[in-house]
């Protein structure tokens, strides 16, 4: 029988749902949906990537990608242009008026990394930050081995 306490899919899923669910909510007042905020979160990090190194990044559906863009775009959160260079890629940008909005986009982010942490030691904050990027590699090197290399 599977044991769900000992599961670490089931205590992440579990998680992952009370996080979008509290990112849902706080990035509401916004006009943010909580699927546009790791692309919004990306480009706050380098402005000005190509749409495919996006979905590349995040590691979501280029289709997916294409849709949460067209809604941000529509909502005046980003713009995007053909790039110069290459004219098979659109480049996408922050907008003017999401680029203001930067505190308030990220208090929120700062408040849910706080509370996840909440009780830490530096070092377990630090050990649990580590744990979670060797599973996020542990996956990666299952589902695209290629790019593990």
């Amino acid at each position: 029988m599977h044991d769900r306490k000992a599961s670490f899919g089931y205590r992440i899923s579990l998680l992952h749902r009370l996080i979008a669910r509290f990112i849902r909510d706080s990035h509401a007042p916004l006009g943010i949906e909580q699927g546009q905020v790791s692309f919004l979160a990306e480009l706050f990090h380098t402005d000005g990537v190509p749409q495919e190194e996006l979905s590349r990044r995040l590691h979501i559906d280029k289709g997916v990608t294409a849709r949460q863009l067209a809604r941000l775009e529509k909502a005046g959160c980003i713009t995007r242009c053909v790039n110069g260079e290459n004219r098979r890629q659109n480049l996408v940008y922050l907008s003017d008026a999401m680029r203001a909005r930067r505190d308030a986009f990220y208090a929120p982010l700062n408040t849910l990394s706080d509370t996840l942490a909440n009780g830490f030691s530096p070092e377990e904050r630090r050990m649990a930050l580590d744990l979670l990027e060797r599973m996020m590699a542990n996956m990666l090197a299952v589902l695209e081995p290629e790019e593990s290399v």
